[in-house]
């Protein structure tokens, strides 16, 4: 089951086109990441997806339901957290998630409970009494989040929900986010943060210049980026890193020491072959042999390179 559907999806502010021809589904459960440099119109399609901006051409359908003729079914059912807080300085942090709560026709009882919970786990629970106004940036993004949570929300939006936050906070932010999945919510979010969507996210788009240009897993996306050089790290039982290099080295084998581990470089499968025979005619003493994959963090520089991408 999808829980969002995009079809050729078209935002355009006067001439500039902000979100171009983008299609994809992010199923039920799924915890999707959406990254880009800025400028790539992230920002804008997760704007259409939170029911807050309609003109645009193509068919967007949340929850089954169509996000121009059924905006209040959809708000009812999705928790949204936008670029600005949503929270009133002056109530305190307990009265602003009563009142958000209040929004939902939530029983005050049930959204006591619920608030203690939430609270408790972004560790915000002896904050309850004090006025937003008091808190940190971190300290009011931690309720923001609890607050779009009140509602039980099937879908929860968030647009770079860690962005300037100090360490301890975005990983609180994390840690309840990762909660909220395991327990049935689909998680949507924008980040620039490459280790934050690795480490977190199942599936992943990337958008550059308003368009789609890759979405998937981290290994699915990885195998559509052809690689010019891939690596092979051998660990060794022996601090012989260097005599064991230089057998390496006469061969012509580009590679990297660093205290007893070989990463040698190869560029297809005769090359990689080469180096396994070397391993086992030399009886190297090896600890271990791992490949070595691609980060998100340098597949993201490939698929947005302007001049792989044909743009200037």
């Amino acid at each position: 089951m999808n829980d969002v559907e995009i079809r050729n999806l078209k935002k355009k502010f006067r001439s500039f086109m902000a979100v171009d021809d983008v299609s994809f589904d992010i199923k039920h459960g799924d915890f999707f990441a959406i990254l880009g440099p800025n400028g790539a119109g992230k920002s804008t399609l997760m704007k259409v997806m939170m029911t807050l901006s309609k003109n645009y051409s193509g068919e967007v359908r949340i929850l089954g339901y169509d996000v121009k003729k059924d905006v209040n079914k959809i708000r009812g059912n999705i928790g949204i957290v936008a670029e600005s807080t949503i929270l009133y300085d002056k109530l305190t942090a307990l009265e602003n998630l009563l009142f958000f709560s209040g929004l939902y026709h939530t029983p005050r009882w049930k959204a006591i409970e619920k608030s203690e919970k939430l609270l408790k786990s972004v560790e915000m629970w002896e904050w309850r009494d004090k006025p937003v106004n008091k808190f940190s940036t971190g300290m009011k993004q931690r309720i923001n989040i609890v607050r779009s949570l009140m509602s039980d929300p099937e879908i929860l939006f968030l647009d770079e929900p860690t962005a300037s936050l100090d360490l301890q906070s975005a990983e609180t932010i994390r840690y309840i986010l990762r909660e909220a999945n395991n327990a049935g919510t689909t998680i949507v979010l924008t980040t620039h943060l490459m280790d934050e969507a690795e480490e977190m996210a199942d599936r992943i788009a990337i958008m550059n210049f308003g368009k789609l240009i890759a979405a998937g897993t981290l290994e699915e996306i990885a195998a559509k980026v052809k690689n010019d050089r891939k690596s092979l790290k051998i660990e060794f039982e022996e601090d012989e890193v260097e005599k064991y290099g230089r057998i390496f080295e006469n061969k012509g084998i580009e590679m990297e020491t660093l205290k007893n581990t070989l990463e040698l470089f190869y560029s297809n499968d005769i090359e990689l072959e080469k180096i396994i025979d070397l391993v086992s005619v030399s009886k190297m003493p090896v600890k271990s042999i791992n490949t070595t994959t691609e980060t998100l963090d340098k597949i993201f520089l490939k698929l947005t390179d302007h001049k792989r991408q044909g743009l200037k």
